[in-house]
């Protein structure tokens, strides 16, 4: 090394060296294509056989078609303490966290709808337990949580958790999109249809169709009623015949 630091030839050379590069030829594609694919195919395979039957048991009950999607750095979300259901075609990603608190009077219940979506890193704490209803979106690092934990007094919060008139339901409504990194908190309500922006912080029931951000949230925007749209059958009840026939005739002159 000395030799290279006093040698302006070989540190030219050697600087050279270190920015060497081979340009991408149809080879490499052919090998990221065949490298993606093993993955999967392991991935796939560990999930199958191993890692959701696993997480399986440790559910108290399990829709058809739910699917856990494993991470490089995790293959199985930790539950504890809490009964754990999950609805048809449930998604829940491997790096997720449920709990039940430890003064609930029983396991608490941990229920989420058909269709939902549960991201990365998502904690779910049920207090008196949680709903979570149907085509649901959970972002990754969002916490939904009916259980502060801890006591408030310093003293008892030392050797203590969450006394248990602390402790709440939270219940989720359907079509609910929870965006990254929020949370819910307390015993809050979130009705149909809501969208909880990104780090908003829930601490108040939210009505249905309604926008919340900030800490703490706080409504800024009502989602409009979606557009109905009719059937060919339907337009043609509604226009008083059938088909084209149906459809009020041009009025002379007009282009």
């Amino acid at each position: 090394m000395d030799l290279i630091r006093r040698n302006a030839r070989l540190k030219r050379l050697a600087l050279s060296a270190l920015r060497l590069r081979l340009p991408p030829t149809p080879l490499h594609r052919l090998l990221l294509a065949e490298r993606k694919l093993r993955r999967l195919f392991a991935y796939e395979l560990m999930r199958i056989c191993y890692y959701q039957p696993l997480f399986e048991l440790e559910c108290s009950a399990v829709g058809p078609g739910a699917r856990l999607e494993l991470t490089p750095d995790s293959k199985l979300p930790f539950v504890e303490n809490c009964s754990l259901v999950l609805g048809a075609r449930v998604r829940i990603n491997a790096r997720t966290t449920f709990q039940g608190a430890r003064n609930a009077p029983g396991k608490p219940r941990i229920e989420i709808g058909d269709d939902t979506y549960l991201g990365s890193r998502v904690v779910v704490r049920a207090g008196l337990g949680v709903r979570i209803g149907a085509r649901v979106l959970v972002a990754s690092n969002a916490i939904l949580s009916g259980d502060p934990g801890h006591p408030l007094d310093p003293v008892a919060r030392r050797t203590q958790p969450a006394p248990l008139e602390d402790l709440r339901h939270v219940v989720i409504g359907d079509d609910v999109w929870i965006a990254e990194g929020a949370a819910v908190l307390g015993g809050v309500t979130i009705g149909d249809g809501a969208v909880v922006a990104t780090r908003a912080v829930v601490t108040k029931d939210v009505p249905p169709r309604t926008v919340v951000a900030g800490n703490p949230a706080r409504a800024i925007k009502e989602i409009d009623p979606p557009m109905t749209v009719l059937s060919g059958a339907d337009r043609s009840v509604l226009s008083g015949g059938a088909g084209r026939a149906a459809l009020p005739s041009r009025p002379a002159g007009a282009s």
